[in-house]
């Protein structure tokens, strides 16, 4: 409970919005990746994503979550009106932005996740410097290049760093939902599925803009997918993300999505896979695994398995 964690703003019944404030800067500064605003049978649950281990956090009664969501979403300029709905949403806070999805379930409760979502990437340390840095310096010239791991891990992060070293002197075009990191000198495109404007559609676009790196935010579907393939079988390099168990499990997870694994084996080039996991001093860092691809064979391959073991061995 709120009352066994250190610092946890209590709450002002009179004051949601200054409430919402506190417990912003509280996961600012304990490294808090989301909260979840949960509905139960006559109360609300407040849980956190915290250094990688979701925690209760505080229970909230009804009237006063009602309240917040409502501070919630009037912040990320959704829909007061709308409980039930799936509602997209974001807004700024001090050095970050939270992004917002809200949603009701069969009874009508609504429920919301906020990410805390950090601009400044300098706070993302590999444990593996030599791994990151040979990252970096084996940029291919064309090719799909994927970062996978679970929710939270640091995908959209590590995807940005490599940007920073590969983009001077490139165009660099993202098409994301929603883009996450903004940087005035890329062209970032945003799905808007209530406009009819998808992944497939603004792909499409981004490719008349001749890129010299795309940029897919997450493939979560075919139609997705096999624009991205297609991006990078034309000659593009094009940077991804998706949700797959292993550095060597992204052939078989785009094959799942429905891509024919001989175009797939002809386009990839590298696979990332990672987890942010919690040192002993307190810290994150982040551990992976990598896997070089050639005609769809594994050239090279450094395992997550064998990361993970050191990151264990230096943290007991």
């Amino acid at each position: 409970m709120a009352k066994e964690i250190r610092n946890w703003p209590i709450k002002n019944r009179a004051d949601p919005n200054g409430w919402l404030t506190k417990i912003l800067a509280w996961g600012q500064s304990h490294q808090v990746n989301d909260f979840y605003f949960l509905p139960g049978a006559n109360d609300y649950v407040l849980k956190g994503q915290v250094k990688g281990r979701l925690e209760l956090l505080d229970q909230l009664d009804n009237e006063f979550a009602q309240r917040v969501l409502a501070v919630i979403k009037y912040r990320a300029d959704l829909n007061l009106a709308e409980n039930r709905r799936p509602q997209l949403g974001r807004f700024d806070f001090e050095k970050i932005f939270v992004r917002v999805s809200t949603v009701g379930d069969f009874l009508g409760h609504e429920s919301a996740v906020l990410r805390l979502v950090i601009s400044n990437l300098s706070h993302l340390r590999w444990f593996d410097d030599g791994l990151w840095q040979d990252l970096i310096k084996t940029r291919p010239g064309s090719g799909l290049y994927v970062l996978a791991g679970p929710t939270g891990a640091g995908k959209t992060s590590t995807l940005y760093r490599l940007l920073e070293d590969w983009s001077v002197g490139q165009v660099v075009l993202t098409v994301e939902d929603p883009v996450e990191i903004y940087r005035s000198q890329y062209l970032q495109l945003q799905v808007n599925d209530q406009a009819g404007i998808d992944y497939q559609a603004l792909i499409k676009v981004a490719l008349r803009h001749r890129p010299d790196i795309l940029v897919i935010g997450e493939i979560r579907d075919f139609k997705t997918a096999q624009a991205a393939l297609q991006a990078a079988l034309s000659g593009h390099l094009v940077l991804t993300t998706v949700h797959a168990n292993s550095e060597l499990a992204v052939l078989d997870r785009l094959e799942d999505l429905g891509l024919d694994r001989q175009l797939v084996g002809q386009a990839l080039v590298k696979t990332v896979y990672q987890q942010l996991l919690v040192e002993s001093g307190g810290g994150l860092a982040v551990v992976a695994g990598v896997a070089s691809w050639q005609a769809g064979q594994v050239v090279n391959h450094l395992p997550y398995e064998d990361g993970y073991e050191k990151f264990i061995g230096r943290n007991r």
